[in-house]
């Protein structure tokens, strides 16, 4: 099995840890200042994108 590429885990690993950081803030601090991470997300979704596409280019 091909180990993950770079894209994969820097993806996977920011979209874990800004998710259980808002779980963490909305608790400790405030929902709606929570909410301020969510703005991430699609980030963490347009690496995997540029990963996916480094591992299956165009032909």
């Amino acid at each position: 099995m091909k180990k993950w590429n770079k894209y994969y885990k820097i993806a996977a690993v920011g979209a874990v840890v800004t998710f259980l950081l808002q779980i963490i803030l909305a608790f400790a601090v405030d929902p709606y200042f929570a909410s301020i991470l969510s703005s991430l997300f699609p980030v963490w979704i347009i690496l995997f994108v540029v990963g996916w596409r480094k591992e299956h280019p165009r032909r």
